[in-house]
């Protein structure tokens, strides 16, 4: 394989790795770029050999593969299971590239590399364009590689796939598979049958097979210097305006001391403290001899316990080096949508746990904010309740579970825009719609007013 740094920087700590499909190269993507990250482009599978030497500094590692890249993105984490990536998105593609109901059918692949020539070259690729002006802006970018490189290539990609059928990766959990309705390469209903059986979380998108990276990144990494400017901001207005929040951590409490009995968690993290709207309630009956709060921006609360540390920053980071069975309880209130990846956050609080501690978790589902989805063209990452308690681990047992809509009203879509910025929660970047189209658009009531939908799921779990 090919490996190159197309974006560097001495200020970086993290690393997007992305990689290409087949008979590509990185001029495509050289002008990519996402704040704090370096950028690695991964192309060439004629040689499968991958060096890690070139990625092992680096605190966070966000994985896309697109088309075979898939593949290849799997049997590299199969042979070095020290990668872990804290995120993981396939776009347009399947871990079985060459299957009749899972990938591109059989005859189609043969037919291709049989045929392979400058002509039928330009007709793939012409075929992996949405439309013709998307395909005029490919062709200044494509790659320049000879035509017996890109066969040897095809052809050892062919061998790779067959073996891929018995040594599909279990190392690596995709968080999301991305699939263009358009995708002319991939059918999409293969797509969809891989994914599923897989139970990975499938975003659809109406592109066509080649992506638009710039608009990818931007939707699927969580920026969370931007999230911690925004709530940042809020500070001074969230308690007054955070009603949802404080019921949702109202409940999560009610459903965590049913489940406690007599015990008492002798220590406590909590992930996302914020202004303590959760701690309070939990630390008004627990006395845990050790508290620890995380959040991107704390406030100053203060608790009577025997240890209270408070810790500024990313609690994913945190949790993915929290020791091993060394809490009694780990508690996140309405925070892990803000995750990259909430699976591998409750996995490592898993790992965290000690025997019979318990993981109480509140995050948003698939109705949350459901009249902001309607104007604006942000993806969905919100889990459904099934989805989040899948999520737990072998070794975590399911106490409780519960789901609920809390509407608010508001006079108007601009009191729903300021209640938003008030709370901190438009900390998401990755929508283009202009404000204008969010306030003409918003679904209104009968007499003028507006709604804003809160979906809270809720989930208590026991470490075996």
């Amino acid at each position: 394989m090919i490996q190159r740094i197309i974006h560097k920087s001495n200020d970086n700590h993290d690393l997007i790795l992305i990689f290409l499909g087949w008979g590509t190269d990185a001029q495509a993507i050289s002008t990519l770029r996402y704040p704090g990250c370096d950028i690695m482009a991964v192309w060439d599978y004629r040689d499968p050999s991958f060096d890690t030497s070139h990625i092992q500094r680096y605190r966070n590692i966000y994985l896309f593969a697109w088309s075979m890249g898939v593949m290849m993105a799997e049997r590299v984490l199969c042979g070095h299971p020290d990668i872990r990536p804290t995120l993981s998105i396939a776009v347009n593609g399947s871990p079985y590239p060459i299957d009749d109901l899972r990938g591109i059918p059989y005859a189609i692949f043969t037919g291709t590399l049989d045929g392979l020539d400058e002509s039928s070259l330009q007709k793939f690729r012409r075929r992996m364009c949405r439309n013709k002006e998307e395909y005029a802006g490919y062709r200044d970018v494509q790659p320049d590689r000879p035509i017996d490189e890109l066969r040897d290539e095809l052809r050892i990609l062919g061998m790779l796939a067959k073996e891929n059928h018995t040594i599909h990766s279990t190392t690596l959990k995709w968080d999301r598979a991305i699939i263009a309705g358009n995708d002319r390469i991939f059918p999409a209903d293969n797509l969809r049958r891989a994914w599923d059986t897989l139970s990975t979380r499938i975003r659809i998108t109406e592109d066509g097979h080649l992506p638009d990276w710039q608009t990818i990144i931007n939707q699927e990494i969580i920026d969370k210097d931007y999230v911690a400017r925004k709530f940042m901001r809020s500070l001074p207005t969230y308690d007054n305006e955070a009603v949802a929040q404080k019921a949702i951590a109202g409940h999560l409490w009610d459903m965590w001391r049913n489940e406690l009995a007599c015990r008492s968690p002798q220590s406590i993290i909590e992930a996302g403290f914020g202004t303590g709207t959760m701690t309070r309630l939990y630390m008004s009956e627990l006395k845990p001899s050790h508290l620890i709060l995380w959040d991107l921006c704390p406030s100053d609360i203060e608790f009577t316990c025997t240890s209270v540390e408070t810790l500024t920053g990313d609690a994913e980071e945190f949790m993915s080096r929290q020791p091993d069975t060394s809490v009694d309880a780990i508690v996140s209130a309405s925070t892990i949508q803000w995750f990259n990846s909430p699976s591998g956050f409750i996995s490592n609080a898993a790992r965290a746990l000690s025997s019979g501690g318990h993981l109480v978790i509140s995050t948003f589902g698939e109705r949350n904010m459901q009249e902001l989805t309607q104007v604006t063209n942000l993806p969905l990452r919100y889990l459904t309740l099934n989805e989040l308690v899948g999520l737990l681990p072998a070794n975590m047992r399911l106490l409780a579970a519960d789901q609920e809509d809390i509407t608010l009203r508001f006079d108007s879509p601009k009191e729903v825009m300021r209640h938003l910025r008030a709370t901190g929660v438009n900390g998401m970047r990755g929508t283009d719609t202009p404000l204008s189209r969010i306030l003409s658009g918003y679904p209104r009531n009968h007499d003028g007013s507006v709604n804003l939908t809160y979906h809270p799921l809720y989930l208590i779990a026991e470490k075996t």
